[in-house]
């Protein structure tokens, strides 16, 4: 709901351009990356194909937009995490953790822009490796390399458990597991600077 708000118009409702992006994520959660197209798309959105040409190129541009999207989001969660963690002297890389958490509708969807440029072109995936090897500099700078590529891999390998629909757990267990992840941070920093 709170990121619905994030992309509205004036006039309160959704922008085309937004709801040509959720359409794309939901269709390639219901029907997967390959069933992405425009005729689907115009189906299920009611834009005419020539509407969603005219914000979208074609399909890599789509594509693209749909990852920038999922990058935003989470610097977005990001920096709320930062900003409710302003004391603590771990916020960096505990809000780096929290936001890659907490996501639960892109779990649901997917990540379907990653899945869709992955089979579609795998070149398109380059500015989003670019933005997870920059988070996990971003760890190791706070954390050294060892426990910042292990925390960050630890996150994410959860949500791709989650993300697959292999690991109940990971659903039920997410508020506990963050938790966890939360108290090592500190238990490390602590040995560390204590030593």
């Amino acid at each position: 709901m709170h990121d619905n708000m994030q992309h509205k118009n004036k006039v309160g409702r959704p922008s085309n351009k937004e709801l040509i992006l959720d359409a794309a994520d939901s269709l390639v959660a219901s029907e997967g990356a390959l069933h992405l197209t425009f005729d689907a798309l115009s189906q299920q959105t009611g834009i005419s194909k020539g509407g969603l040409l005219y914000h979208f190129s074609n399909k890599d541009a789509l594509l693209q937009a749909m990852l920038r999207r999922r990058v935003e989001r989470f610097e977005r969660l990001k920096q709320e995490h930062l900003e409710r963690l302003e004391n603590d002297p771990n916020k960096e890389p505990k809000s780096i953790l929290l936001a890659a958490l907490d996501t639960d509708a892109e779990c649901a969807r997917l990540g379907s822009g990653m899945l869709a440029a992955a089979a579609s072109n795998p070149d398109l995936l380059e500015p989003l490796k670019r933005h997870v090897n920059d988070t996990i500099k971003q760890m190791e700078r706070h954390l050294g390399e060892q426990v910042g590529r292990m925390l960050f891999y630890s996150v994410h390998g959860a949500r791709l458990f989650e993300q697959l629909n292999l690991c109940e757990q990971c659903v039920t267990e997410r508020e506990q597991f963050a938790e966890y992840l939360l108290n090592q941070i500190d238990k490390l920093t602590e040995t560390n600077s204590g030593s």
